[in-house]
């Protein structure tokens, strides 16, 4: 597993230098293995990270495996369907070359279509964004924060604020509402349950407002009681990780820079 993982790291090394800007979302582009077809029975470090973001976009459930095979196989033909959907000239079948590969690393390749008899919770949305912020790594905001403190947050659709109370984190934030009275607002902007959506916010930190995306579904430690929420949510920064392999997650990525006003 750790030689998986720094086999992982050296790609993503190597395929950032070349492509910076991708590099700066957090994204990988074209495997830059020429005109390798990945596809039923292949395997290697490149099958784990195109499973992994086929997971990312909705198309598979299972934990990457590093091995082609046929729900692997599925999952490619309804994304290269779905990128048909778009209008974009893919062919269906299955299988992994330097198109499919181009288009499933770009930052806006298309999510898995949300069966319409699935309840999907969202809260208000707007085309605008009501505030932004400045992107500021999370190596940096990491040494701003201070455990315990509150610090202002405004939901980048509707300009609403609560507070939310810094305990740590080592990839990204953890934070927890700081009263009850927090709790209605931050219900607003979640749709009024809780749900693995995420929204682009900013944290007011010493005077600055930062650019940041929170996840709507409190979860793990709980520090402070009688606030409404039992455990924490996830607050991401411009660079911050996910608990999954330690990788960029996608769609905190887009929010922190669309509250950016990129």
């Amino acid at each position: 597993m750790k030689k998986t993982i720094s086999v992982l790291i050296a790609i993503f090394m190597l395929v950032f230098a070349a492509n910076p800007t991708l590099a700066a979302h957090g994204m990988l582009p074209d495997s830059g293995q020429g005109s390798t077809i990945y596809s039923d029975n292949s395997t290697g470090e490149m099958v784990v990270r195109i499973q992994i973001r086929l997971r990312e976009l909705g198309y598979i459930t299972f934990k990457p495996t590093g091995a082609y095979r046929s729900m692997t196989v599925e999952a490619v033909k309804a994304f290269q369907e779905r990128c048909g959907q778009f209008g974009e000239s893919i062919g269906v079948d299955g299988r992994m070359g330097a198109q499919s590969i181009g288009r499933l690393f770009e930052f806006t390749a298309p999510q898995s279509a949300i069966p319409t008899s699935v309840h999907m919770p969202k809260g208000p949305t707007s085309n605008e964004r009501q505030v932004k912020g400045e992107l500021v790594s999370w190596n940096t905001v990491k040494t701003q924060l201070t455990s315990g403190r509150k610090y202002r947050i405004i939901d980048c659709n509707t300009g609403t604020e609560f507070e939310l109370v810094f305990f740590g984190g080592e990839n990204h934030a953890e934070m927890e509402l700081a009263s009850e009275e927090q709790l209605e607002s931050f219900d607003y902007i979640c749709g009024s349950e809780y749900n693995f959506l995420k929204r682009p916010i900013v944290v007011e930190i010493n005077g600055e407002l930062v650019a940041a995306s929170i996840q709507c579904y409190p979860h793990g430690a709980d520090t402070l009681s009688d606030n409404g929420m039992e455990g924490h949510v996830c607050v991401f920064f411009e660079d911050s990780l996910s608990h999954v392999g330690s990788l960029p997650d996608v769609e905190h990525n887009s929010n922190v820079y669309s509250a950016a006003g990129r």
